[in-house]
């Protein structure tokens, strides 16, 4: 399947912080998704998505969803652009970046596990997990890739068998999260019926999952794009761009009130914005 450049760029999909499973290598990035290893390549005028091995049936429909796109990405980002200065210039630099659908359960566990972390050890420990308790898809340039673990696997799995690399103190929700899925049969795909407000309670239920860890899953696999997750990042960013008190209830106020239902979307161009600004002024890489 074919992707069209000016509207799907990978690097700011894949880079953003929203999903963990993807790697660049060469002129590819290279991926798992739902037990299927997928290969992105520049055509130069639009993606080329392949994919390459797969455990289980995975079609060019489920991959379209995947990488969004249903969504009138014309329509959200012209209504966007209008609203500041802000948003006008960061969709302007950014233009390509998606929102994905994720696997819920997948996307649980990695947001939980990058609670107080940093991108490369989120990934590494996602890795790690992966190749411990998911089943070898197989080699592709010279690299083994595992599918991500099911409930049953990390369920059952002793605690301390849990704690791989960077995992830490995080295994025990990662833990708990399993078990309470598998005991009480929870079917994390029926929140996408939710209220808003109704899925970031039930996702609160679970040991380890705060705020923001749920606004993320929220956003990147159960479809709620209002959800706007807060760290310390957005924070500053809200204050720098928009001149909001530091104070928690201000915060979601203003981003309920000034974003609503495009509020995901604002969030990561906003975010990526200011994330790659501090690079270029940082010098940082």
């Amino acid at each position: 399947m074919f992707l069209k450049s000016n509207d799907f760029n990978p690097i700011f999909t894949l880079e953003c912080g929203q999903c963990f499973r993807w790697l660049k290598e060469a002129e590819q990035y290279v991926g798992v998704v739902n037990g299927a290893i997928i290969s992105i390549t520049d055509l130069g005028q639009d993606y080329d998505i392949k994919i390459e091995k797969a455990l289980s049936p995975i079609s060019d429909d489920f991959l379209r969803h995947y990488f969004d796109e249903s969504s009138n990405y014309n329509k959200i980002l012209e209504v966007l652009s209008e609203k500041d200065d802000y948003l006008k210039a960061s969709i302007s630099a950014y233009r390509g970046l998606r929102l994905l659908n994720q696997d819920p359960f997948e996307t649980l566990i990695t947001f939980i596990i990058s609670a107080n972390n940093n991108i490369p050890k989120i990934k590494m420990s996602v890795e790690a997990l992966s190749h411990k308790f998911g089943t070898c898809i197989g080699e592709y340039n010279g690299r083994l890739y595992y599918s991500f673990p099911t409930v049953e696997a990390l369920a059952e799995a002793e605690l301390e068998d849990l704690k791989v690399k960077g995992m830490g103190y995080r295994a025990k929700a990662v833990s708990l999260a399993a078990k309470r899925i598998r005991d009480e049969q929870i079917d994390l795909a029926s929140y996408r019926e939710d209220t808003y407000e109704a899925a970031q309670t039930a996702l609160m239920q679970f040991y380890g999952v705060g705020e923001k860890v749920a606004d993320c899953i929220l956003l990147f696999s159960l479809n709620h794009k209002e959800a706007f997750p807060i760290d310390t990042w957005v924070k500053r960013m809200l204050r720098t761009f928009y001149n909001i008190e530091d104070q928690p209830r201000a915060y979601k106020t203003f981003v309920a009130q000034y974003f609503t239902e495009y509020g995901g979307y604002a969030q990561q161009f906003l975010f990526y914005y200011m994330r790659e600004s501090k690079k270029g002024i940082n010098g940082e890489k």
